[in-house]
């Protein structure tokens, strides 16, 4: 599927953007990913973009997983989904709490690995974030990719959280703390099976990687990063663009 058609459908919705759902479509088909996991989706705009990627590969399924208020969002995921033809593509977990409990019970379905590729947009807390990462590694393939989005987002700069009693009630560390970021850093970073970090425009980018180095993991900082995670082509001229 044309991703301009999903752009025409979701236009005017919040979170990702067609320049970064153009990144994300790059990763997958470049990858020939066909497993992909979600956590979080709110209306289901980056859902939806992915899946058209998936149906341009020929097929695949999307594991996306959200609060039961993301059922009110006004469209929802699933409304989205059925007006692009999609629905066939994801399957839509709500959770009441978070997605934590559902990997959860992912890991008591089938334990293996399963995931190609692995997209965070959620909580943005180091608890349940960096739990998750723990969670997600167990599911995800070796030469599978995370990308955490919102790196140095805070709670403190969010005009909608940052009024909230739960935020109102946090230290001033965690308000102002980029804790994506942290997850980033202290988590993946240093798990030794992670390498290929790369970090761009608002995301985190890692691979697991087929064989653990005895040295350890290496952050590249070269452009060849972008050819390691898949990212070529048009994807990385609108990556070199919007990096100026």
């Amino acid at each position: 599927m044309d991703l301009d058609r999903v752009r025409a459908r979701v236009h005017g919705l919040q979170n990702m953007s067609f320049e970064q759902a153009q990144v994300i479509c790059g990763v997958i088909q470049s990858n020939q990913f066909h497993q992909i996991l979600e956590l979080g989706f709110r209306h289901g705009v980056s859902t939806c973009y992915m899946a058209a990627a998936l149906d341009d590969l020929g097929g695949g399924n999307i594991t996306t997983i959200d609060l039961l208020s993301a059922k009110d969002a006004q469209p929802n995921i699933d409304s989205l989904l059925g007006d692009l033809g999609l629905a066939h593509l994801v399957s839509v977990y709500y959770e009441p709490t978070s997605y934590i409990w559902r990997l959860m019970k992912l890991l008591e379905e089938d334990g293996s690995p399963r995931f190609d590729l692995c997209y965070i947009d959620g909580a943005h807390d180091w608890a349940t974030d960096g739990f998750a990462f723990f969670l997600v590694d167990k599911l995800l393939k070796p030469g599978g990719i995370i990308i955490l989005d919102d790196m140095d987002w805070t709670f403190a700069s969010s005009p909608t959280m940052r009024r909230t009693e739960r935020v109102r009630l946090m230290p001033e560390d965690e308000k102002r703390t980029p804790q994506v970021r942290k997850v980033y850093d202290l988590l993946v970073k240093t798990h030794p099976a992670y390498g290929d970090f790369m970090i761009k425009d608002g995301w985190g980018y890692a691979r697991k990687m087929l064989a653990q180095s005895s040295t350890g993991p290496v952050e590249v900082r070269t452009e060849t990063v972008y050819e390691r995670v898949g990212i070529g082509g048009a994807a990385l001229r609108i990556l070199r663009r919007l990096a100026g």
